[in-house]
């Protein structure tokens, strides 16, 4: 990554000229990238890393829950798997901090490493218990997430919820990593996750950055739990899916897809963006306006 931006130029500007992939993911501009996917020099951003935070278009993609985005990319020949440069960060890693948990379900069905570290020796779930995303805690139990690992700090995700104030993620994340000790010690095979709290099944998710009323009055942090339009599936019916990849083309208007990838909940249209970041859905011309809106400061903290 780059030291800087250049002189002269706003982050906005740069973005569009350099990174006109990652800005089309950036925004959810699926007509904007479908065009730029068609241009043989644009196919070689795929793999570029910007000047501002060393990402992909398809962490940026993952960023701003642009599920679309994703797809497309994808299809053309992006990994799910891909690690930045300099903080060996997958999308995985990306869309559990953003609190996007269609996004992270999504791309679990197509391959991503649920328990894959970075640098800091973090996983997805260290991400979503520093982010304070009851939703993606809940998508990454459910699909094998190891709240046990410990950090380069040998911090687990419990201790970095607890430390940001989450205390529901908090509690969650020790129940799962108690009944883990539990079950080890008589010597039986790793527990399904899915029961560990009453309201840990899923109904969907719209991704809404926290207002400051989400602190109740004690001024404790509320973990993150909005309402989902798709139900994410526990464990087993998930490995299932993943083991039977060649699902069925979804339909024209909702993501154009084909083959072994999995279909964009039935809610997906190419041309609205239904993920937006303040819970809204706005077309995909109400995006936001510059790239410095969102940081990697987690991955130093």
């Amino acid at each position: 990554m780059s030291g800087g931006v250049e002189l002269g130029f706003s982050n906005d500007e740069v973005l569009s000229t350099r990174f006109p992939l990652h800005r089309a993911c950036r925004d959810g501009d699926v007509r904007a990238l479908c065009s730029l996917l068609q241009r043989p020099g644009d196919r070689a951003q795929l793999q570029a890393e910007d000047s501002f935070y060393g990402w992909t278009p398809i962490h940026w993609a993952a960023h701003f829950g642009k599920l679309e985005c994703m797809l497309r990319l994808v299809q053309v020949g992006c990994e799910v798997n891909v690690v930045t440069t300099r903080f060996s960060q997958t999308p995985a890693h990306i869309a559990a901090f953003g609190g996007h948990p269609e996004c992270l379900v999504w791309l679990l069905q197509a391959g991503a490493e649920i328990n894959r570290q970075d640098y800091m020796g973090e996983a997805p779930i260290h991400k979503a218990a520093r982010a304070g995303s009851m939703d993606c805690i809940n998508a990454l139990l459910f699909s094998g997430g190891k709240p046990e690992l410990r950090n380069a700090n040998g911090l687990t995700a419990a201790d970095l919820a607890r430390a940001q104030g989450f205390h529901d993620c908090s509690q969650l994340l020790s129940n799962a990593e108690n009944q883990i000790k539990l079950l080890n010690g008589f010597g039986h095979n790793r527990p399904d996750l899915t029961h560990i709290q009453g309201r840990s099944r899923l109904n969907g998710i719209t991704n809404r950055k926290r207002l400051h009323d989400c602190s109740d009055p004690s001024n404790v942090k509320k973990a993150r739990v909005d309402s989902l339009n798709f139900a994410i599936k526990p464990a087993r019916a998930m490995e299932e899916e993943i083991e039977s990849m060649h699902v069925e083309s979804a339909p024209d208007n909702q993501s154009g897809a084909t083959g072994p990838f999995p279909p964009l909940p039935t809610n997906s249209n190419p041309h609205v963006d239904s993920f937006a970041m303040d819970g809204r859905s706005p077309t995909s011309h109400n995006v936001e306006p510059a790239p410095w809106r969102c940081t990697n400061s987690y991955a130093y903290l």
